[in-house]
């Protein structure tokens, strides 16, 4: 009897932005307000700024980096922060000592504490998730490829990159679990999940995912 192959539902996600009040002049008080944050926060600015720089993440991943290297305009703090991958971590407070840690340790070695200009303070945020079906659904590896094609940067996101927090599962993405767990394609599977996704734009992730797709349905 053939194995039932379970339906691929495909999601939306919307994310509705919320100022906390704090904001951050220089790096001491960086530093204070993140040690003091929520993890709603921290979520925000190191796992949702693939939303916001969809196009191209280039050297710097999230928000934190971002802000230090365009902003405070200390590039050696940019790097550090940009090589720091929180998906390393199951929980976002298991992400957050490290983080504040690789700081600490930066401002040691200043001779002084640096500020930024007027207008460019870093403002602390957190987003709430709203999911949606697209109504985009789909039984077969063809049908998933060709979604692939037509699903917004939002979906591809909140599968590929959200979903691995909420399930609190950091190897594994709603994509390559459909496929593992309705498919006998475990090169497949593999390749997915040896994606460094975390330092790749959105659509650098959809041209790769496609790629391998590609390679996998002409075999």
């Amino acid at each position: 009897m053939a194995k039932k192959i379970k339906i691929f539902s495909f999601y939306d996600s919307i994310v509705l932005l919320s100022p906390t009040g704090q904001r951050a002049s220089n790096l001491k008080e960086f530093l204070s307000i993140l040690e003091q944050s929520e993890d709603k926060v921290i979520f925000h600015h190191l796992y949702q700024s693939h939303l916001k720089f969809h196009l191209k993440v280039g050297e710097f991943p999230n928000d934190f980096a971002n802000w230090a290297a365009y902003e405070l305009e200390d590039l050696a703090l940019a790097e550090k922060l940009a090589n720091f991958d929180p998906y390393d971590y199951k929980t976002v407070s298991e992400a957050k000592e490290p983080l504040v840690e690789i700081i600490e340790e930066h401002m040691w070695d200043l001779p002084t504490v640096p500020w930024v200009r007027p207008g460019s303070e870093f403002y602390f945020s957190y987003a709430t998730t709203i999911v949606l079906p697209l109504g985009i659904e789909t039984a077969s590896l063809k049908g998933f490829r060709k979604a692939l094609n037509t699903i917004p940067d939002s979906s591809l996101y909140f599968h590929f990159y959200e979903a691995r927090k909420i399930k609190k599962v950091k190897e594994h993405d709603d994509f390559s679990i459909w496929i593992e767990e309705n498919f006998n394609k475990k090169t497949l599977v593999k390749k997915i999940r040896d994606i460094d996704f975390y330092f790749f734009s959105l659509e650098e992730i959809r041209k790769k995912l496609i790629n391998i797709f590609e390679k996998e349905l002409c075999r």
